[in-house]
């Protein structure tokens, strides 16, 4: 009986002994190759990367980046192509509406993009007008285009502010890759807030800004005025290579298909970068990011949100 007994004892002590170390080994979680065990916190950008010729890169690797965040080096550990759901407003001035090749344009973009974005299309005018809610229905994007007037009334376009008003918006979701694409006339016009005001809500939204143009019309102005008629220009210009878009002239409408078929080409190949800020660092707004490998042009943004 004592042997018994004391069989029974070992029994129990090998059954929690194992179990012990069986709970030791499923709470172990090997670190991940190339990493550090004290990685800190990651980050995420979004870049486009053409080779010598413009085409698009598909093979780009982590190894052949190289980012700074606040002027320091920080460890890239993963670099793949984004494939994810795009949230995108096409926001047109209205002057431009009644152009057939604008209309064409924009369904060509539309076709293209569709599968993968939520689009939203949007008359700027004095204030933004919401033509056709975010969707992927084909349909229902076209049937807007269609409501365009052919003889559009223009009191006048606020295009700064309708690029504060759909990147606050976009503040509200919870969408990764937050797109606007602006169809606009270049000339001075005055606007009812500062330039750096709407710079600071695109960058905090993420969004990346893209911009096709057309040469418009110079008004003549007073000294005092010039600043603030250039703000529309500043946003154009500051907003599309800080946010990682890009903005493209050209001089007839009928440029317009062309330069959005390649906007739709660079905004569905994206990379999404991901970067780490080491353990008590504090996120920097100013990034700057290149690659090693000769011949290949980055697209990236230079300011990112402060979260």
């Amino acid at each position: 009986m004592r042997l018994r007994h004391h069989a029974d004892r070992l029994s129990r002590r090998a059954a929690l002994v194992g179990m012990s170390a069986s709970i030791v080994w499923l709470l172990y979680v090997p670190p991940v190759a190339g990493r550090s065990e004290s990685a800190g916190r990651e980050r995420m950008v979004y870049v486009s990367v053409t080779d010598g010729k413009g085409g698009l890169v598909t093979d780009l690797t982590a190894a052949d980046v190289a980012i700074k965040e606040g002027g320091k080096d920080r460890e890239v550990i993963k670099v793949e192509p984004f494939t994810g759901p795009v949230h995108l407003a096409l926001l047109v001035e209205e002057g431009l509406t009644g152009d057939n090749n604008v209309r064409n344009g924009l369904f060509q973009f539309m076709r293209q993009v569709h599968n993968r974005a939520d689009i939203a299309l949007v008359v700027v005018s004095i204030r933004n007008m919401m033509i056709v809610d975010y969707t992927k229905d084909l349909n229902a994007l076209l049937a807007g285009i269609n409501r365009f007037s052919l003889n559009p009334f223009v009191q006048a376009e606020n295009l700064a502010e309708g690029v504060y008003e759909v990147a606050h918006d976009f503040r509200k979701g919870e969408a990764a890759r937050r797109v606007i694409v602006a169809l606009a006339v270049e000339r001075d016009q005055g606007v009812n807030m500062q330039p750096d005001q709407v710079l600071d809500e695109l960058r905090q939204s993420g969004a990346a800004l893209y911009a096709v143009t057309l040469p418009g019309p110079r008004i003549a102005v007073k000294v005092g005025q010039m600043a603030d008629l250039s703000a529309r220009g500043q946003v154009l210009g500051d907003g599309t290579s800080q946010s990682g878009g890009r903005r493209q002239e050209v001089t007839i409408t009928a440029g317009i298909p062309k330069v959005l078929e390649q906007f739709a080409g660079e905004i569905l190949h994206e990379y999404a970068v991901t970067y780490v800020l080491p353990d008590g660092v504090k996120p920097n707004s100013r990034i700057s990011l290149s690659t090693k490998r000769r011949g290949l042009s980055v697209r990236a943004p230079s300011r990112v949100p402060d979260r």
